[in-house]
């Protein structure tokens, strides 16, 4: 998430109604199937989104995943976009791309890198966390690691949404914001620029794959 942004189970039922069977009923029969048929995608969604979510728990994020590890992962992503079919494909509007998105799970090494070696939780110190936040009209993007002792760094980025699910982005600049030992905000130069391909997202949760070959699975906050 720092350096890149980090950046195919649907059940079909088939009904089939006998010639003979009258206009009315056919509509009928067909009605339900209809609608049977978006539960049935509705249901498989919700499972396959589960998985990936359980996955992102038992993998810690990421932190420390074996190759095994990522292919679980990969292939349950996989299912998930898989689930939605042909909808859901306008993943980079406004309204659904604009919003605090919270970690949840990363390929990405530099992030995994701070997660690992700085990874908070301690007593009562809260966990680290990275954010993105993402403002599609502003045309802004900001990668935010948070350290339990409330320092941050921050790495932002413009953007310009090319597609239905592509965004291309570069990085403007870079600081780590101290709060300990003394409050100051120290500049690094900017670095990178890439795409970010959204393949999943819904009203909590997003998976998006970028020109790294990195994925990224995060919350809504």
């Amino acid at each position: 998430m720092c350096s890149a942004i980090a950046p195919a189970t649907r059940a079909i039922i088939h009904a089939r109604v006998g010639s003979r069977a009258s206009p009315r009923t056919r509509a009928r029969v067909g009605c339900r199937a209809g609608l049977f048929d978006a539960f049935g995608r509705g249901s498989g969604t919700k499972k396959a989104k589960d998985e990936v979510l359980r996955l992102a728990r038992e993998q810690r994020r990421g932190v420390g995943h074996s190759p095994e590890d990522r292919a679980e992962m990969e292939a349950a992503v996989d299912a998930l976009i898989a689930s939605r079919g042909n909808g859901g494909r306008a993943n980079t509007r406004p309204s659904v791309l604009t919003a605090d998105w919270r970690l949840a799970w990363t390929s990405e090494n530099e992030t995994l890198f701070l997660l690992e070696k700085f990874p908070g939780g301690v007593g009562r110190a809260p966990i680290t966390q990275a954010y993105q936040r993402i403002d599609v009209d502003a045309g802004t993007l900001r990668n935010e690691v948070v350290f339990s002792n409330g320092n941050a760094f921050v790495v932002d980025s413009v953007i310009e949404v090319t597609d239905e699910t592509r965004v291309d982005f570069r990085f403007t600049g870079a600081k780590l914001n101290l709060a300990v030992p003394v409050e100051a905000s120290l500049p690094l130069p900017p670095f990178g620029q890439g795409w970010f391909d959204n393949v999943y997202v819904d009203g909590e949760l997003r998976v998006a794959r970028d020109s790294r070959g990195d994925t990224l699975v995060v919350v809504r906050d």
